[in-house]
């Protein structure tokens, strides 16, 4: 047997397997379709990298706060939005089939919808969809801004206080202090002016600083006209506010300020992670405040190992410093990079459980088709004309399909017609035909050594067909392509 016709009968042989892989992919495509595998195993993955792993599987409270955050996770508008199916009253009607499908499958395996109440979710959602999924589910950009604004409500109410006792403790003339006194109502006024609007998020908390300074100058100028300089009173007035104003205006003083006010979610993870039952103290709260019941209603709904992962992502997000709003953007970030890193995984995990399915279904096909790979190689060495014609449609197959790529269920089923118009000319050597039926004794009796022999056939064709139309596509072409270099004549040169 020469070279050519070895040629010819692997590229009969991978076009066979071609044939099979595309219904194969077919039938495979529908079946995870109705089943919902790859929106199911995105959905578990999800929970698995909340639970971080396994161990959240043992305890039971555990558990079910993983269940409940990935269901806020997907009943979030960003994530649910994303499952959007074809409208129109078949569409919809083949969508409902599927489901009830679904339902049967789930009732027959005892396994439990992963979706709740819902029938089906999303196979595919963005780093950037989860990402802000997520920390809006927590409530964590409120959270911290809530956190923000009970401490400027502090930090303002100390200074007030810091500033009416300079002023009571100097020893000043009965007509001078109701003067100071006023001076010291306006600048309050002013101060809880300023909150209010940061309250409201009219300015930021640096802007809201710089204010208060100013007001601040405004009242130490201001006081200053009734106290000489030259008196102890005055001389101690300037003291005492120049230290009060260098904390609003001294540039080291204000980074120092600034870490103070603006919350740390790693911080306030690691703290209430050490002692759960001191958040009030942690916080500087009242146990009956509003911001107290959201700080514990967001932890409550954390598992522990997610509250480790966050952590850790949150001191990654603030090693860059900036304020609070910077902070969250590369927090957001690094909790993209970290789901990313986690559906590579879950995707591998997926493949290989694909292709565990691919072979059980491929080899369902070779039996049901009967397509036995050494049963089709002897056919196609001993008969010229079936090898001749397979390889005529497999070479007309490439060139009408050269830059298809298939990568897409279009793509498979524009291969496939042609495929379908090769399958109505020729007849491949598989199936329950007579020609390629067991052997068989004269008593009518199966042959031990051939259905041995075509099990094993079978294995290798099931094997085969696993790989996916894609494949034996690409090494279709590329066969053919290489054969018909081969046979092209040198080109000659002139002396």
């Amino acid at each position: 047997m020469n070279l050519p016709v070895i040629i010819d009968i692997i590229i009969g042989l991978v076009f066979i397997y071609l044939t099979l892989s595309l219904l194969a992919s077919e039938i495979q495509e529908l079946i995870a379709t109705v089943w919902q595998w790859r929106a199911e195993h995105l959905k578990k993955s999800i929970e698995v990298l909340i639970s971080g792993g396994s161990e959240s599987a043992k305890d039971p409270l555990q558990f079910k706060r993983v269940g409940q955050l990935a269901h806020s996770i997907y009943a979030n508008p960003i994530i649910k939005d994303l499952n959007q199916g074809a409208k129109g009253l078949l569409s919809e009607g083949f969508r409902s089939v599927t489901h009830r499908m679904g339902d049967f499958y789930h009732g027959v395996t005892g396994t439990k919808n992963v979706f709740g109440n819902k029938s089906s979710g999303p196979s595919y959602i963005p780093a950037e969809c989860f990402s802000a999924s997520l920390l809006e589910t927590l409530k964590v950009s409120s959270l911290l801004s809530s956190i923000s604004k009970t401490r400027l409500e502090r930090f303002k109410d100390l200074q007030l206080a810091q500033i009416k006792h300079i002023g009571e403790n100097l020893s000043l003339p009965d007509a001078t202090k109701p003067i100071i006194e006023q001076e010291f109502r306006w600048l309050t006024a002013e101060f809880n002016r300023v909150v209010e609007d940061y309250k409201h998020n009219l300015s930021s908390l640096n802007n809201s600083l710089d204010r208060m300074s100013e007001k601040l100058g405004f009242y130490i100028k201001d006081s200053q006209v009734y106290l000489p300089e030259t008196e102890v009173a005055g001389r101690e007035f300037q003291r005492q506010m120049a230290i009060v104003k260098a904390r609003f205006d001294s540039p080291i003083e204000r980074v120092a300020l600034l870490g103070q006010l603006q919350p740390s979610f790693s911080n306030l993870l690691n703290t209430v992670k050490k002692s759960q039952d001191s958040v009030a103290e942690i916080m500087e709260l009242k146990e009956e405040s509003p911001i107290y019941q959201q700080i514990q209603e967001t932890l409550d709904r954390m598992p522990e190992s997610l509250k480790r992962s966050l952590y850790i992502l949150a001191q990654r997000a603030e090693k860059g410093g900036g304020d609070t709003q910077e902070q969250l953007q590369r927090f957001q970030k690094e909790i993209e990079i970290w789901f990313d890193q986690s559906m590579e995984r879950a995707s591998g995990v997926y493949k290989r459980n694909a292709r565990g399915v691919a072979i059980l279904l491929g080899t369902a096909i070779a039996v049901a088709a009967n397509a036995d790979t050494i049963h089709i190689i002897n056919r196609l060495s001993k008969d010229s004309m079936l090898r001749s014609t397979v390889n005529v449609y497999a070479e007309q197959l490439v060139e009408k399909n050269a830059r298809t790529k298939l990568d897409n269920l279009p793509s498979l089923r524009k291969v496939q017609k042609d495929v379908d118009i090769a399958l109505d000319e020729v007849a491949l050597p598989f199936g329950w035909s007579e020609q390629n039926s067991l052997e068989r004794d004269k008593q009518g009796n199966l042959l031990w050594p051939a259905l041995i022999a075509r099990l094993f056939g079978w294995i290798l064709s099931g094997v085969a067909i696993s790989m996916g139309a894609a494949f034996w596509f690409e090494a279709l072409n590329k066969i053919i392509n290489i054969r018909n270099a081969g046979k092209k004549p040198p080109s000659s040169t002139e002396s």
